[in-house]
């Protein structure tokens, strides 16, 4: 059964993010289904850049503790660097949607790898432009996509006075 059901929610900085994922952990959500995107850097004066060490990805740059982090909590560690984009990394599930969207990526379809990737998890246009807006301002997108009742739940957690979530439902 294909899952059409994400919960989004931007973050303006890393340390608000990692925040967002710590209240996840606390109500004992499961990180399977736990994405986080970004571009990996906060202005184009420092070097970012990706190596293995040990047998596991590693991220170099200012963002290097976040990044290595999430790579050691979510399943999934990717860097693409996209056309009209520039740097996208990513952490969990949506890895996997992104390396089969680069290779199956239809000719035509207005689409990105990260678009593409995030239209098969549900999310309509209109929504992708707004995220892929957000990804270029530096922001980060924790999305979770499960089935209905996790998503509700995640969204209870996320949801707050001061943080919005949007939620795509099938």
């Amino acid at each position: 059964m294909t899952k059409k059901n994400t919960c989004v929610s931007l973050y303006t900085s890393e340390q608000t993010a990692e925040q967002a994922l710590e209240e996840l952990l606390a109500q004992n959500f499961d990180l399977k289904t736990v994405s986080m995107v970004g571009k990996g850097f906060q202005n184009e004066e420092h070097t970012i850049g990706l190596y293995t060490s040990g047998g596991q990805l590693r991220f170099s740059g200012v963002q290097a503790a976040f990044w290595n982090s999430l790579w050691g909590q979510l399943s999934g560690a990717s860097f693409f660097w996209l056309p009209d984009f520039g740097p996208l990394v990513a952490a969990g599930t949506i890895v996997s949607l992104l390396v089969k969207e680069q290779e199956d990526i239809e000719v035509g379809s207005g689409l990105n790898v990260l678009g593409a990737a995030l239209f098969s998890m549900g999310i309509p246009r209109d929504s992708i432009r707004q995220y892929e807006k957000a990804l270029k301002e530096e922001k980060f997108l924790l999305i979770v996509h499960a089935v209905r009742s996790d998503v509700e739940h995640a969204c209870h957690i996320l949801h707050s006075e001061i943080q919005q979530v949007a939620v795509h439902m099938a």
